[in-house]
């Protein structure tokens, strides 16, 4: 495999990373493909453009292109996502090792977008560990979210990334999964 640079993006990236959330968004996708893994949400430039600038994207390049990103946001970051307000709304009902969500400093994970030729190289993995290496010492937790009706993802985070699954919610007859992991502290990346 080609040399792959895990990096935080910077504003010149965000046109790629548009195009690769675009090229894996479900409403983009056929049937076959989403069997493959999909994007149920799109940003708009503004909000990749801030989510980057806040706690960081994560981008694998591979040859000189954007191969795949990892967003990281703040719980307080506004999508406009019901979907994510759904699920904010549910922190205190939901434990993760004994304690509820909320109990937790912690961030949102996602979307994590692989682009389709790049895939099963570990950049999934790669992203991962360069975002919780970025984020050691600032928060506890991180918290994902996968729809149920993407079982691809969902086993690349819980068998792939050692994700718990924690609890789950519904929005518009969509079954979403909520995901926890921990972030190490900073010493552990001294």
């Amino acid at each position: 495999m080609k040399a792959t640079q895990f990096r935080r993006a910077v504003p010149g990236d965000c046109p790629a990373i548009l195009r690769l959330q675009s090229a894996n968004h479900i409403a983009n996708l056929s049937e076959e493909h989403r069997k493959e893994g999909f994007l149920s949400a799109e940003f708009t430039p503004k909000q990749v453009a801030a989510m980057a600038e806040d706690l960081g994207t994560m981008i694998a390049v591979v040859e000189n292109k954007v191969a795949g990103f990892l967003c990281a946001f703040r719980r307080e970051f506004n999508t406009g996502s019901p979907v994510i307000a759904k699920m904010l709304d549910s922190y205190d009902l939901v434990k993760f090792e004994g304690k509820p969500l909320s109990a937790y400093n912690n961030y949102i994970y996602g979307p994590v977008c692989i682009d389709r030729e790049c895939r099963r190289r570990g950049l999934h993995r790669g992203l991962y560990e360069a975002q919780r290496r970025d984020l050691a010492g600032r928060f506890e937790v991180g918290v994902a979210f996968v729809s149920r009706d993407n079982p691809h993802s969902l086993h690349a985070h819980v068998a792939g990334l050692g994700m718990t699954e924690v609890g789950e919610f519904e929005v518009k007859g969509n079954i979403y999964v909520i995901l926890a992991f921990r972030v190490p502290e900073k010493s552990k990346y001294e």
